[in-house]
């Protein structure tokens, strides 16, 4: 299995400066823990997430890494001309040298549509005029495209992608349906708000469309695997670990509701309810501990957690390791700990990794 981290930037009542810098910083410690790839939301206009240009978070990740891998679950292809997307992703391609993904999605949020004055049930259509656009700017010398969205003369995409014929390209589904959509094309996918039994019959699907397959399936970075976001918060006891991470998860589920910051500074099962029922149908923290809607725990816990998700066929988890009311030395600690417990046993060659101060 394979380590990353996903962000959203959640604005939990800091200057937003703060969360930017904070999260660089999470990802050069990442870097030297083993963690091989990060990822970003993009969202509009929320406090939610503070990343309505995530590509701008990517170039400065770049220029701080070495060996990480970047990329975008998702960019909301409605919102964007793909044109300029297209040129705009060439060029993290090149100063990544090769480091750089790319995530086909449609958005989630209805709300952020109408913002935008976009048709909010056009938008499955747009992504498929719009992927088809990236794909021929990235594989073409030259292209011409007349849509129902966009339209484009003749052009020469600059500058040309690094990596050929293009970024690996990544989906994000939640039902064994869409997983298996994505299996037909060999591309990974990723799944985040998803019950652990739901996970591993999307595994199955997924490995079912891919034995279907004519073609051969890519190889090395072009893989077919499947990618589960979790957020995380690990500590040095099951008790801290609970009351800490349980707040942080209150947090993150009250940002989810498009409710002012700060998150609320004591736990409350009953918001929790109230605050997951759009996504998850309303749990306590217990029950969705029991669905693995969460990696909360001691060190100990979680790896073997993170073991049954490797038995049922996760090639990666991305940790949401920043989230809610979690400090910037709570984040540090709570992936220092986790690098401890599940990273390090499975790739001793990232064991030198130096100590956050924060430890």
């Amino acid at each position: 299995m394979d380590f990353g981290l996903f962000y959203y930037c959640q604005g939990r009542g800091v200057p937003h400066d703060q969360i930017y810098a904070e999260t660089l910083e999470q990802i050069v410690l990442a870097e030297r823990l083993g963690f091989r790839e990060c990822w970003f939301a993009e969202h509009h206009f929320t406090d939610y997430s503070l990343l309505p240009s995530p590509n701008l978070m990517i170039a400065s990740g770049l220029q701080r890494t070495e060996r990480m891998r970047f990329g975008n679950y998702v960019n909301i292809l409605p919102f964007h001309n793909p044109g300029r997307l297209a040129a705009e992703a060439a060029m993290l391609d090149n100063l990544g040298r090769g480091r750089y993904d790319f995530g086909i999605g449609r958005g989630v949020r209805p709300g952020e549509f109408a913002k935008f004055s976009v048709p909010y049930d056009e938008s499955a259509a747009m992504t498929d005029e719009a992927t088809e656009i990236l794909l021929a700017a990235w594989t073409r010398d030259s292209f011409s495209y007349q849509g129902r969205y966009w339209s484009f003369p003749e052009l020469s995409l600059r500058p040309r992608v690094y990596q050929q014929p293009h970024p690996p390209l990544h989906l994000v589904a939640t039902r064994p349906e869409t997983v298996a959509r994505a299996g037909v094309r060999g591309w990974p996918v990723a799944l985040h708000f998803s019950p652990t039994e739901t996970v591993a019959r999307c595994v199955e699907s997924y490995r079912e469309a891919l034995a279907g397959r004519t073609e051969p399936a890519g190889e090395g970075l072009y893989r077919p695997r499947l990618l589960l976001c979790r957020e995380t918060f690990v500590a040095e006891t099951p008790e801290a670990a609970r009351a800490q991470g349980a707040l942080a998860l209150l947090g993150f589920w009250h940002l989810s509701a498009l409710l002012p910051p700060p998150p609320p500074s004591e736990f409350s099962d009953e918001l929790l309810r109230e605050y997951t029922r759009r996504v998850w149908g309303g749990h306590s923290y217990d029950e969705l501990e029991a669905l693995g809607g969460m990696l909360i725990g001691s060190p100990d816990e979680i790896a073997a957690k993170v073991a049954r998700l490797e038995a049922l066929g996760v090639d990666t988890l991305l940790l949401v390791a920043a989230f809610g009311n979690l400090s910037h030395e709570q984040v540090c600690r709570s992936l220092e700990l986790f690098a401890a417990a599940a990273i390090r046993p499975r790739q001793p060659a990232a064991s030198g990794a130096t100590p956050h101060p924060a430890s």
